[in-house]
């Protein structure tokens, strides 16, 4: 709907204004000394750059005195038509400042038009610029902002990367347009591109994963390499490849590395198998305490319930606050084990198994245990636990038939 109304304003607005509006009571609005048919007229037909520009910006601000004017069809029309790049900028830019409602009626059909065949590349910076102030618009614009990837300018570049992620899936058929600047000689670029193939639901998911996984095993600066591990969080791929590259990246020299790729693996639920042992060294040795807190919710979520009932033994002692001294950690741990409940633990503790049922009861001590921790937080959780476990969740009442 917004992109035939863009279609239909944009031919009405290549007419060319003639003569000057005024508002509907008579008046001709006055802005620094001059009236506003006299700006209009220097923005069309003014002699020099300068003058031309500053009468853009005029028009500008009498738009927001007195809209009924049509001040900025002028702005737009100057957009398309101006000889001179500084003022088709300038243009741009106070068209930058409209409100959505204005933005999507007058500055958006002209912005997506003149953006398709726009020479100069500081003119399509601001064009898109004023574009990213409104998601809507980008989503509009995706036919105009996919061949500004490939503009000799690197800011342009970046800036219709981040144009098209905020059009999100709207912008998937970009996706093949952006790829190739994983390669840009141009940081920025990469970190653009690796950030808008994230958020535009690319069709081939699973390569652009991988290709990124690649990335981040020979990627040498952090910032690209954060980047990476949210962009491919994001695209939520989970082939051996990537979970292979998140399981090396747990070592890396960066914490921000390590944690991100912990809490992506955290996201892939059974998927992130593979990786549970280095999840558990990473929670059992790791310097930072976040970290271990995040590789222990990982490694949670990698085995699943079944799994971790499975590593208690293990998991019991981290308890103890004499080997694992930051609460955060042990609270991580506490909420764990309460997450297997009565249908996993609770039972165990009424097996006629004797080894199952003691394997049961050691972790209920453990847990009460915490019931004296220093901190409130982990006793809290340690009482929500043991209720967990040990009570019966009762049976699910069937809804009441409708009459």
């Amino acid at each position: 709907m917004f992109a035939t109304a863009v279609r239909v304003v944009s031919a009405c607005a290549l007419v060319v204004l003639a003569g000057s509006k005024v508002s509907a009571d008579g008046k001709d609005p006055v802005y620094e000394g001059k009236k506003f048919s006299e700006w209009a007229s220097i923005a069309q037909t003014g002699q020099s750059v300068r003058q031309r520009s500053l009468a853009i910006d005029a028009l500008g601000k009498i738009w927001i005195m007195e809209r009924r004017t049509g001040a900025i069809e002028y702005v737009t029309t100057v957009l398309r038509s101006d000889k001179s790049a500084a003022v088709r900028a300038q243009s741009a830019i106070v068209i930058a400042g409209l409100r959505e409602e204005d933005m999507k009626q007058y500055g958006a059909p002209a912005l997506i038009d003149v953006l398709k065949t726009e020479k100069e590349s500081k003119v399509r910076k601001e064009i898109i610029a004023a574009m990213v102030k409104f998601p809507v618009v980008c989503a509009a614009g995706v036919e105009s902002l996919t061949p500004a990837l490939k503009d000799p300018e690197p800011a342009v570049r970046v800036a219709a990367a981040e144009a098209l992620a905020l059009a999100g899936a709207m912008a998937k058929s970009a996706a093949p347009e952006l790829i190739p600047l994983l390669k840009d000689t141009t940081k920025s670029v990469r970190i653009a591109a690796v950030y808008a193939l994230g958020r535009v639901t690319p069709e081939a998911g699973t390569t652009i994963a991988e290709t990124m996984a690649v990335m981040l095993g020979a990627e040498k600066d952090l910032d690209i390499r954060r980047e990476l591990l949210v962009s491919i969080g994001l695209l939520a791929e989970k082939s051996d490849p990537i979970v292979k590259a998140l399981t090396v990246a747990l070592t890396d020299a960066e914490d921000e590395v390590r944690r991100g790729a912990a809490r992506t693996l955290g996201t892939f639920g059974a998927a992130a198998a593979p990786a549970v042992e280095d999840l558990f060294k990473l929670a059992t040795t790791d310097k930072t305490k976040d970290i271990r807190v995040d590789a222990i919710r990982a490694f949670g979520s990698a085995l699943g319930p079944t799994g971790v009932k499975a590593r208690l033994k293990e998991l019991r002692p981290l308890l103890d606050p004499s080997k694992q001294p930051d609460f955060e950690v042990r609270l991580a741990l506490v909420e764990e084990i309460a997450a297997l409940g009565y249908d996993q633990l609770g039972v165990d503790l009424m097996s006629p198994d004797k080894g199952v049922k003691a394997e049961a009861l050691e972790t209920i001590v453990a847990l009460r245990l915490r019931l004296a921790d220093p901190q409130v937080k982990v006793r809290e959780a340690a009482g929500i636990a043991i209720r967990k476990i040990e009570k019966k969740p009762e049976p699910k009442k069937d809804p009441e038939k409708k009459q």
